[in-house]
């Protein structure tokens, strides 16, 4: 055990019955600083000389229990003294050739989980990134400041060499009251077993043994006649199911590492290193110790030489085809997330993984509850709920599910979808025999004939994500994924069709709400958007659009007024088994492996669900419109547009529908966050149209605005939008450069799928809008495009870009703009969707501006 900030003197005295301690005290001898180790005498070792500066203080044994003696190394870095990276390098190199240091270094960087990096940090990193060293960190905060406008973050880790990841585990302990939580390290000669995804299947099982089993288990015979019967034959299906996954999957031995011929020089090298240690310690003799400190110098340069040539040859080797090209690269589209703490509604913070969960659960339970009711809205909701009283009238039996639905359904579903707290997945329902279908299409009809939904089906695992740009310490900055049962969302497929051939839900639909439909884009509705901004410039005209940011949407749908726009528009059978879908339904929040206690949900439409969309547009299909003014809705993004030569009629319009909007708002307890709404006046006109307010509140006005991906300004010059795109292109490159930079020993091939498939879809989205354009903005995406290339190929500079397009075979930029409106063409004729079939007009016949617009693109394709 080591300890920092000992605060030990000459004339302190500490002792522990079968331990050695060993101490390094600060230079000035005040009890201040310093650090120690304690070791069991039966461990065998030998102390080292200690490391004592004003700006180091570290206490050094080595011990020889592993195959290689290793040096451990407390340290403490004292926060006032700046350190430059060589001399954390002449430090490093007194601790031998294999150590791990660890302590309180007070050098923050975001690569071993700091919250953000100081200049000791960084002097750090280039010591150990230039010398090859590896750190291990929990990735939590160690250090708990007693101000409270100082916030936790992560001092204290373990610097390591030539010690291997999979021998060692760290972990945090809370249990203590220091502002310094202790860090663990844990060092194993054997391979220590981390923990994994626990799964029901793998590339080993036999499918056959696990069909013959459900074969044999399963009885058809088994009565559905009641709720009661239903949930015990789901509940024996699951299990069934469960047993024959793992009964039919052999159990996974340990990974063996992965040996690599060692070459001959090598081997001799370390022969004859050993040969020389061993006479050397018999003898101590400098001569000798001359020779092996040559040995071991040469050794390192051929095992460096060695594990670089084993590097390239993976990264050469890699391919699509075993996905091995994707596991590199998989988490490249996300920043690495360190595990911050989470502030509690007393200001204290929740530490460990069971307190995280459990404060994550408090506040979804807050969350899943809808927005209570103003004085104004009572009575309608006694209205409501006398509604709801009175019996539906009777109706033709809903369709019955056959086999072939479900074999259907089970092959256009997704293979790698999360399977949810039973494990089970698609895979897995995709091998299930004839019978076990048979058996589930029983089970499926009972549900339709009672009208009745499983209590275990309405059961969540929520893991909660944390939202771009929010304060990580704040319980409302994250989000929650539903995962649901798999067998769930199969039958919510098939109830979802008998929905939609419903004549009464084909003729709510509106228009206007693109989100969860078929055959519907953000593209298109964004195109609608950008058709009447482009009138507004045509005509002289001013455009007062509010674009409107609905709070918690999802979570706060009010079930009882769904219901009640259910009733009104499904028969009896359906609307009866949506009831039963939406009541009694539980949660719990997994964080790190760590279940929360259960939580009710009493609100929202069931997130990670396939009949979840469809509700929230039949919840929101009522959604007030205005003949002066135009909709565009996508799932909960909402826009509004009022075009007039006058600014302050256009405003008038506007605001005409905001209040409509807003007693709408209030009747079905849906709430508008008025200060993440904007308002934006599109006009090539100095002057502005009048702000606009809701529910009492002025919504922000601003000369741009984000919706639907696609970033709109004031004039429509897109030049905000490709600046914006061009930003996260270079973010995601720059995490890319290991594997796209000239020095990568990647092939071409490769270093293309990754530029295609990664950066490429950045700048694609919406071209068939912004590749409007002009060339001065769009030539910033070619340069991007060109650089990215050159430096994929390592290309001289007298290439040109011209050869290296056509020897990659990548079309520019403006090929992709002339080529992209083809298809996108092609979907909108004979469209259902009369408001997508106007797309194909021209903006206007008599143009007078000298823009390009994106119904020109298609002219220019023709």
């Amino acid at each position: 055990m080591s300890r920092t900030e000992s605060h030990f003197t000459e004339i302190t005295y500490f002792n522990i019955p079968n331990y050695q301690v060993y101490s390094t005290n600060h230079p000035s001898g005040n009890a201040h600083g310093g650090t120690a180790i304690l070791i069991k005498n039966s461990i065998p070792h030998h102390e080292c000389p200690s490391f004592n500066s004003y700006k180091i203080q570290a206490t050094n044994i080595k011990i020889d229990i592993l195959p290689l003696s290793i040096t451990l190394s407390a340290v403490y870095c004292p926060p006032r003294h700046p350190i430059s990276a060589y001399e954390f390098e002449t430090f490093f190199s007194t601790l031998g050739p294999r150590f791990l240091p660890g302590g309180d270094w007070n050098a923050k960087h975001t690569f071993w989980g700091s919250r953000l990096t100081t200049t000791k940090g960084r002097n750090l990193y280039k010591a150990t990134r230039s010398n090859q060293f590896t750190y291990l960190s929990t990735g939590e905060p160690t250090y708990w400041p007693s101000d409270e406008r100082k916030r936790p973050d992560l001092l204290d880790f373990f610097i390591a060499k030539h010690t291997y990841s999979n021998y060692t585990q760290v972990e945090t302990n809370y249990e203590l009251s220091s502002d310094h939580s202790p860090v663990i390290l844990t060092l194993s000669t054997t391979i220590i077993n981390k923990h994994t995804n626990i799964s029901l299947t793998s590339h080993r099982t036999d499918w056959e043994g696990f069909r013959l089993f459900l074969e044999e288990k399963i009885k058809l015979d088994t009565k559905l006649k009641t709720p009661d019967d239903i949930d015990e034959a789901v509940n024996n299906f699951t299990q069934l199911i469960q047993h024959a996954a793992q009964g039919a999957t052999p159990t996974i031995c340990e990974k063996k590492k992965t040996c690599y011929n060692i070459p001959k020089k090598v081997a001799d090298l370390i022969s004859g290193k050993r040969r020389i240690r061993r006479i050397w310690q018999q003898t101590r003799n400098r001569n000798q110790k001359r020779i092996l400190n040559n040995l071991t110098r040469e050794l390192q340069k051929l095992l460096k030489k060695r594990n670089n040539e084993i590097i390239e040859d993976y990264l050469i080797n890699l391919n699509t085809k075993d996905n091995s090209l994707w596991k590199p690269t998989k988490k490249l589209k996300r920043p690495q997330q360190r595990v911050p703490p989470i502030r509690k509604p007393d200001d204290t913070w929740a530490k460990k993984d069971s307190e995280k969960s459990d404060l994550f659960a408090d506040h979804l339970i807050e969350v899943f509850k809808p927005f209570p009711a103003d004085a104004d809205s009572v009575r309608h909701e006694e209205e409501i709920i006398k509604f709801l009283d009175v019996p539906c009238p009777l109706s033709l039996p809903t369709k019955p599910i056959t086999p072939a639905d479900i074999y259907f359904t089970l092959k256009g579903s997704k293979m790698r979808k999360a399977p949810g707290f039973y494990l089970i997945t698609e895979k897995i329902l995709r091998e299930l025999p004839d019978k076990a279908i048979i058996y589930l299409t029983h089970i499926f009809n009972a549900m339709l004939r009672l009208s009745y939904w499983p209590l275990t089906w309405k059961y969540a695992e929520i893991i909660m994500l944390q939202k771009p740009g929010k304060p990580v310490d704040d319980v409302r900055s994250y989000r929650g994924i539903s995962l649901l049962p798999t067998l769930s969302k199969i039958f919510e497929k098939l109830i979802l069709k008998r929905f939609l051939s419903e004549e009464s839900i084909q003729n709510v639909l509106p228009n206007h709400q693109f989100g969860f439909r078929n055959l519907h884009s953000t593209i298109q509705q964004v195109h609608r958007v950008v058709n009447t901004i482009g009138q507004t410039l045509e005509e002289k005209s001013f455009c007062s659009a509010a674009f409107l940011d609905q709070q918690s949407a999802f979570d706060k749908v009010w079930h009882t007024g769904l219901l009640y726009k259910l009733k009104k528009l499904l028969p009896q059978q359906l609307y009866l088994l949506l009831k039963s879908y939406l009541e009694d339904r539980f949660f719990r929040v997994k964080f790190n492996g760590t279940l929360s206690k259960y939580g009710q949900i009493n609100a929202s439409v069931p997130q990670g669900s396939v009949l979840g969309p469809f509700l929230y547009t039949l919840y929101t299909h009522d959604l007030p419109l205005s003949n002066n003014t135009i909709t565009a809705t996508f799932a909960d993004d909402t826009a509004i547009l009022a075009k007039h030569k006058n600014a302050t009629v256009a405003s008038d319009a506007l605001q005409n529908h905001l209040d409509s909007l807003q007693l709408w708002l209030k009747k079905w307890r849906i709430k508008v966050n008025e200060s993440k709404s904007v308002h934006v006046t599109f006009t090539l006109k100095k002057s502005l149209c009048p702000p606009v307010a809701l529910n009492n509140t002025l919504i922000p006005r601003d000369t741009k605005v984000r919706y639907l991906g696609i970033h709109l300004d004031q004039k429509l010059t897109w030049k905000h939008h490709i600046q914006m795109k061009k930003t996260q292109l270079d973010l995601k490159y720059k995490k890319m450069f290991w594997l796209l930079g000239p020095n990568s020993k990647l092939s071409i091939e490769n270093k293309l799928l990754l530029y295609k498939m990664i950066l490429k879809p950045v700048w694609t989205y919406g071209i068939e809008l912004w590749g409007c354009a002009k060339p001065s903005n769009i030539n910033i995406i070619q340069r991007f495009q060109s650089k990215t290339l050159r430096k994929m190929l390592g290309a001289p500079y007298y290439v040109s870009n011209k050869t290296i397009h056509e020897d990659l075979k990548i079309p520019f930029v403006r090929e992709e703009i002339k080529d992209r409106p083809k298809n996108y063409r092609k979907r909108i004729p004979n469209h259902l969707n009369e408001l997508i079939r106007e797309l194909e007009k021209p903006i206007t016949t008599n143009k007078r501006l000298k823009k390009t617009y994106p119904t020109d693109l298609f002219i220019l394709e023709v």
